[in-house]
């Protein structure tokens, strides 16, 4: 009886470590987007396409910037919002291409519209998709510094560690 309550006693050790140490990865990979959203947002590609002057670092009007223009070029009808329809695009729609093609293969699923559409109303405002995007920047800017280094953004600090 002793050797089984030893056994158990090293699991129930073994267990707890291991959700200790997952968790701050788990906590992570909650916080902002899809995994495919996460992983494509991370790659070096995408970093080098924000990084409007080339300086291996993007700041925050850098990021806002591109944003912008993103949602400009998603916003085919210019009222200020994207539906369903706009949102998903059409196919091969090089016009509408935000980012590397993961990525915006990524971003324009249902599912990331979702996670913007913060009121629920089945339309994501500017607002919405800019707030998105500035937490999500927010969240790789450890030092809030305004800027994020090539290896914050390589740290894939929306998609866990």
């Amino acid at each position: 009886m002793t050797n089984r309550i030893k056994n158990v006693a090293a699991i129930t050790v073994g267990v707890l470590s291991l959700a200790a140490f997952s968790l701050p990865a788990f906590a992570d990979d909650v916080m902002l987007g899809t995994g495919g959203y996460n992983r494509a947002m991370h790659d070096m590609k995408m970093m080098k396409m924000i990084d409007g002057n080339g300086d291996h670092m993007v700041t925050n009007a850098e990021y806002t910037s591109f944003y912008e223009d993103a949602f400009n070029k998603l916003d085919k009808n210019g009222d200020g919002s994207l539906d369903a329809k706009e949102w998903i695009g059409k196919k091969n729609d090089s016009e509408a291409m935000v980012g590397t093609g993961g990525y915006n293969r990524q971003l324009r699923k249902m599912a990331m519209m979702g996670k913007m559409d913060a009121d629920g109303d089945h339309k994501v405002t500017k607002e919405e998709f800019l707030a998105f995007h500035q937490s999500a920047f927010n969240a790789m800017d450890k030092g809030s510094s305004g800027q994020i280094t090539a290896q914050q953004w390589a740290g894939k600090v929306l998609g866990g560690n």
